[in-house]
């Protein structure tokens, strides 16, 4: 039976994606230079995950964040609607408290619109949010690394999912906030901890790596995922918006298997552009819109896996990363297998390009005080 493909619940194909590509290590460089600019504002930097994945780009953001300011206490909060991707970042949090004890982490199953004051617009599901503190004992990553491990019955009880009745997209059955802290930090950190006040916060620095589908229309990616985050900005914040942009090879190797499709019918101009057509003229005196950056990441391969033949395991991890990135649906996918035709293509331009190689967009947007203009 032919069904709508997902592409952010295709959990098997991500991973396999992110451990055969370099992608979150070039994001992090790519937004590395802009932190040099960021200025923390008392009490702490404040750090906003639109999409966790399994948590890789925002730890070396982190560290990033470390080196550059190895005292300021960080509020860091994580968006991800995957119990799996939850449980995997958590997985590498002992080194981060460890390196940096005055550490803030929040985790939440919310809404990119209702993350930012951690309060779910459902009123009869905000009734029953579950809202959590974890204070980690010990002074050791071995310690923390311990009671985090011991989380999954949380995970399991607070990360059910359920059908959105209207849009069919996976939503969460219970808002949940999961905090995380040190316990000999407490002092500290009691003033940065938050509080299930509904309060709006602001964020100095948002990522938002991959957060929707590249074949949504301008309308859906602003008004679900870019306006919110926007608006979740703190005077002089920055948000890194980043998604596949499609003019590569794998772009190529799509339309030539798949003549009909096109995964990437628009980009970060076309962003802009709509979000100049329809924000608040005041609001829109308070925003600065980069260049857009296009970058290349590649896919991970030995030098032999090309220039002795190509191996089964790199056409097998390219294929992957080729629908996955173009977000081809299962069907089409075992439908192209099954004559075979894709695996010369694939050999073919893995040999004539030494690898595979994939482009993605980075726009960054800042808040800025209107006494500044």
């Amino acid at each position: 039976m032919k069904k709508d493909f997902r592409f952010f619940d295709s959990r098997q194909k991500y991973l396999l994606f992110v451990t055969t590509t370099n992608e979150k290590d070039i994001i992090a460089e790519k937004i590395s230079p802009h932190l040099d600019n960021i200025k923390p504002k008392k009490p702490s930097l404040k750090i906003f995950d639109a999409g966790l994945g399994d948590g890789t780009l925002l730890m070396s953001i982190l560290r990033d964040c470390h080196r550059k300011f190895p005292t300021i206490p960080f509020s860091v909060v994580g968006k991800e609607i995957s119990m799996e991707d939850v449980r995997l970042t958590i997985e590498k949090l002992p080194d981060r408290f460890m390196e940096h004890p005055n550490l803030v982490f929040t985790i939440t199953n919310l809404h990119y619109d209702e993350a930012a004051c951690l309060r779910s617009k459902n009123e009869k599901k905000q009734e029953k949010i579950n809202w959590q503190n974890i204070q980690l004992s010990g002074n050791s990553s071995y310690d923390f690394h311990e009671q985090l491990s011991q989380l999954d019955p949380l995970l399991s009880q607070s990360w059910q999912v359920e059908r959105h009745s209207v849009s069919g997209n996976p939503t969460y059955k219970i808002p949940s906030v999961i905090n995380i802290y040190r316990k000999d930090q407490e002092f500290v950190v009691d003033q940065i901890l938050p509080k299930n006040d509904s309060v709006s916060k602001s964020y100095d620095i948002i990522i938002a790596s991959q957060p929707y589908r590249s074949r949504i229309s301008v309308n859906k990616k602003v008004n679900y995922v870019v306006k919110p985050m926007i608006e979740a900005l703190s005077d002089n914040g920055k948000l890194f918006l980043v998604h596949s942009i499609g003019k590569d090879i794998v772009n190529e190797i799509i339309t030539k298997i798949w003549p009909a499709e096109k995964p990437f019918p628009s980009g970060a101009k076309e962003i802009v552009s709509y979000l100049k057509d329809n924000l608040d003229p005041s609001f829109l005196k308070e925003i600065i819109f980069s260049n857009p950056e296009i970058f290349t990441y590649n896919l991970r391969a030995l030098p032999n896996e090309i220039e002795n033949g190509i191996a089964t395991s790199l056409i097998f991890s390219s294929w992957n990363a080729i629908t996955y990135v173009g977000q081809i649906d299962d069907y089409k996918t075992a439908e192209a297998e099954s004559n075979g035709k894709y695996n010369d293509i694939m050999k073919e331009y893995i040999k004539e390009n030494k690898g595979l190689s994939f482009s993605d967009e980075m726009l960054v947007v800042k808040k800025i005080k209107k006494t500044n203009l």
